[in-house]
């Protein structure tokens, strides 16, 4: 007999069924009929409110940690907890190279120097205008009358702007005990912001008055009584609060009396990346030159670098990645992990996807050397690139405890292609085979693009295979056969050796002509041929230059170890290539195609062009 009421049960019905239970285990109601008396709405009552208050808690659980809250102010206001800082939205970056020619011009100083905000530029991208300006200092010399403006105490030489519009807001500090102030703007870029405080009102006025500047808490490298730190943070409404130091902890904050001002950005996020032409929109006023005019032609705005890096406030499920390796970090570089995680502190609007690994751990053991592989955003420009690897250089100098060199290791890629088929019943769908043929491939394609494309993704021929078994009642079966592939680029018409490592290992050749390694046609000796992996006993992994005819070319090109997954091509002259393209594809057949297994620097990528999907019809009822 049941005497307690089973709380665990959140269904509204369970929860009104146990109240029943509990009520005609009593004897005063055991000849209740609940269904058909007043003590049924009771009972609804009882059980809403009951069902209310579960929900209400299970909730109120969620929201309490960060790998289950649903809600962005939850989500947010956990990662903070333990000292992680969600991205703002971002500014779009370009890197310039801003010359005025002043040879034909007198009266010209031998230096200038253009404060953050002073440079305006203007550029498009769908035919919508973006206000880019520099957020630092800019100084250029006279060298034979031409002026090229560079940053003045950045380590980094590259004369960087910034999509948005410039705002100042102020804040007059009262007497409150470590006040909070609030910007209301949700567009704010929190990476690019300048605060500063000045003694009083009329002192922020003055445009000549030199203020004391305040640094960001996650840029400073170290902390001591007398340092102007400040937080700028997310708050749950979703503006930002900015906060200081007490004095004792952060080092100094402001007094009361003191004006704060925040100059930040209002940016566009990812709308303003991938402008190409920049021009003056301010005019500038030089001492002893006057006013450059906006559409002067001495003025010269070179990019070398496209605008990137502009993004929307950092998701919610990056933050729940992120925060939990940023706080194991410490704001130090000691672990392979740490690396990772300042890296992306800094640079994830330009980073897809960033694996570290230490020395000791490479195939190839390098000691005292920590090696990162980074998977960068699609369309920046290689000079974007090699700005972002010196700024990590850079911030690998300031946070590395040990003295560890940091490298950097291209990501690895290997190309995956399928060719499926699978059982087809017309008689169990209303589809046509064209048309299941054409969802096989795409969940295939979704497979893949789900599934792979980052480090640490793994390739399992069954759980693509359970997909494609799941599109449709007539798909009764399926199976396939994976290769794999990478890509050479050859030295065209030079005698050359490469060398390849696949991820796994390769299936080794046997006397039955079922090619393991071979590669796509190219010309060699004015003849269209390809390597195939040769069948003699006395070489079974050789590999020789067949042409489409069959002859064989040349009999020995080299070599592969089916263990190890490694091809060796000697001594290869190719002619030219075919397709439109620059590099010839050298494929595989994995030992094992259930399953390929990555580690380190590889990556897998889908090779649509090379996968075939197959329907074998049967008509059984």
């Amino acid at each position: 007999m049941a005497t307690t009421i089973k709380s665990t049960e959140l269904d509204f019905f369970t929860i009104k069924n146990n109240l029943k239970t509990f009520l005609a285990a009593k004897d005063e109601f055991s000849d209740y009929n609940f269904e058909a008396s007043g003590l049924s709405n009771i009972l609804d009552v009882l059980a809403y409110n009951t069902h209310y208050n579960a929900l209400i808690a299970n909730f109120a659980l969620n929201e309490s940690y960060l790998n289950t809250a649903q809600l962005r102010n939850s989500v947010v206001s956990l990662s903070e907890s333990i000292g992680y800082v969600p991205g703002s939205k971002k500014s779009s970056e370009a890197a310039i190279t801003f010359t005025i020619n002043l040879t034909a011009t007198t009266g010209r100083l031998p230096s200038y120097t253009l404060q953050p905000g002073e440079l305006v530029l203007v550029g498009s991208v769908d035919g919508i205008d973006y206000t880019f300006t520099n957020r630092e200092s800019l100084t250029a010399f006279d060298v034979n009358g031409i002026y090229e403006f560079k940053p003045t105490a950045s380590q980094d030489s590259v004369t960087k702007v910034y999509e948005g519009q410039e705002i100042n807001k102020q804040f007059l500090v009262g007497t409150a005990t470590d006040p909070i102030y609030v910007i209301t703007d949700e567009e704010i870029d929190i990476s690019t912001a300048i605060v500063s405080a000045y003694p009083d009102q009329l002192s922020a006025s003055d445009a000549t008055y030199v203020p004391n500047y305040y640094i960001n808490l996650i840029e400073a490298t170290e902390i001591k009584n007398d340092s102007r730190l400040y937080v700028l943070r997310e708050s749950p409404n979703k503006y930002f609060e900015l906060t200081f130091g007490n004095g004792t902890s952060l080092g100094l904050a402001p007094s009361p009396g003191n004006v704060v001002n925040v100059n930040y950005l209002r940016n566009s996020g990812s709308d303003a990346n991938g402008i190409l032409v920049f021009e003056l929109s301010a005019d500038l006023t030089l001492t002893g030159v006057g006013t450059i005019a906006a559409n002067d032609s001495r003025v010269s705005v070179v990019v070398d670098s496209s605008s990137a890096g502009g993004t929307d406030k950092e998701s919610i499920e990056s933050i729940r990645k992120n925060a939990p390796f940023q706080y194991a970090s410490q704001n130090r570089m000691v672990t392979a992990n740490d690396y990772s995680s300042l890296i992306l502190r800094k640079y994830s609007t330009f980073i897809e996807d960033i694996k570290s690994w230490g020395g000791e751990d490479d195939p190839k053991p390098d000691f005292g050397s920590v090696f990162t592989s980074i998977v960068y955003k699609d369309n920046l420009s290689s000079s974007t690139i090699a700005n972002v690897r010196t700024g990590i250089v850079d911030l690998a100098n300031q946070f590395s405890i040990a003295s560890f060199d940091l490298k950097f290791k291209d990501p690895d890629i290997t190309y995956v292609s399928t060719n499926v088929r699978y059982q087809f019943n017309p008689l169990l769908t209303s589809l046509s085979e064209s048309s299941v043929n054409s969802r096989v491939a795409s969940s295939v394609s979704n497979y893949f693009e789900q599934n792979t494309g980052k480090f640490d993704q793994v390739f399992r021929r069954s759980n693509m295979l359970t997909d494609v078994d799941a599109i449709d009642a007539g798909v009764l079966s399926s199976l396939a056969n994976v290769v794999m592939n990478k890509r050479i680029k050859p030295t065209l018409t030079l005698s050359t050796n490469y060398s390849v490592t696949f991820p796994v290992s390769i299936r080794a050749g046997n006397s039955v002509k079922d090619f393991s390694v071979y590669s796509n046609y190219f010309t060699f000796n004015n003849q269209t041929c390809r390597i195939e992996n040769k069948y003699s006993s006395a070489n079974p992994n050789g590999l020789r230059l067949v042409s489409t005819a069959g002859t064989v070319l040349k009999d020995n090109v080299g070599n592969y170890n089916p263990v190890l997954g490694t091809v060796s091509i000697e001594g290869l002259i190719v002619q030219s290539l075919t397709g439109g393209v620059n590099y010839f594809k050298l494929y595989a057949v994995p030992n094992d195609e259930s399953a390929i297994n990555i580690e380190f620097n590889s990556i897998l990528k889908f090779n649509s062009e090379d996968s075939t999907y197959r329907a074998i019809k049967v008509t059984s009822a």
